[in-house]
């Protein structure tokens, strides 16, 4: 062990010595604690075991001599462990082996497409689509696939299957708090809303792609999701086309040909 390499001659190398050991201590007990489901490993390295000094001061053969015990007795623990790792479980080990499942996977090309995700505004959505058209991209408009007896969950999940989303919030419903009802309609403090299914399939899509795959466009005095700050909003007034050249950098870090 490196720790223990090289001679010490006097008690300033015997501190930087014992406060390097120190370091590496803490540094497997935390490690432990952070592998493991439980923190019943941490506990067993970490468990003190020594032997009281009797009478006067030790020297500085005698205190090396206790580090380095000390020091064998914690690599002594870890390899006692770690001939015991299959039989223990380690946290996050689902997710690790998820991971390991994936990276296995060979990378799949990017594809043209693109979802559309829309509202009441068919000039917003309309707009987008020729936009992406022109870019050589083709947008999924989910009410123009064909059905085929599915049930739009089940025609959503099918069609989903796509690299990138762009979603449109618009101002389509106005909303207030129900505590507002019995208010006059003038005083209600109201806010300008995309539809439901709108926000559902913006959270459905960065969950499954990840935000930087999400493109969000919106208009008008449309509320932002609260769940979902810290994304990046492309604001437009009147056409897709004000935000092209931000679109187009996306997609292209994203890896399409546009």
């Amino acid at each position: 062990m490196e720790i223990k390499r090289g001679s010490v001659r006097s008690r300033e190398e015997y501190e930087h010595l014992q406060n390097e050991f120190y370091k590496w201590d803490a540094f497997n007990t935390e490690l432990l604690k952070r592998t493991f489901t439980t923190t019943e490993l941490a506990d067993e390295y970490s468990h003190f075991v020594g032997l009281l000094s009797v009478g006067g001061v030790d020297t500085l053969g005698e205190m090396i001599a206790d580090l380095f015990k000390d020091i064998d007795g914690k690599i002594h623990r870890i390899d006692s462990i770690i001939e015991r790792l299959e039989l223990i479980p380690m946290a996050g080990s689902a997710a690790v082996a998820e991971s390991a499942t994936r990276s296995d996977r060979p990378a799949s090309k990017v594809s043209n497409k693109v979802f559309v995700v829309h509202g009441r505004d068919e000039v917003a959505k309309t707009n987008l689509e020729v936009f992406l058209h022109e870019n050589k991209l083709e947008p999924i408009v989910l009410h123009r696939q064909a059905d085929e007896g599915m049930t739009i969950i089940e025609k959503f999940e099918k069609h989903g299957d796509v690299g990138y989303a762009f979603i449109l919030l618009t101002p389509d419903e106005i909303a207030y708090l129900a505590a507002e009802e019995v208010k006059p309609d003038a005083e209600r403090r109201k806010e300008f809303r995309a539809r439901p299914n709108v926000i559902f399939e913006f959270g459905y899509f960065v969950g499954r792609l990840g935000r930087a795959r999400v493109c969000c466009l919106y208009t008008g005095d449309v509320v932002i999701p609260s769940d979902l700050s810290g994304m990046v909003y492309k604001r437009y007034e009147r056409s897709i086309e004000e935000v092209a050249y931000p679109i187009l950098k996306d997609l292209r870090a994203s890896g399409y040909n546009v």
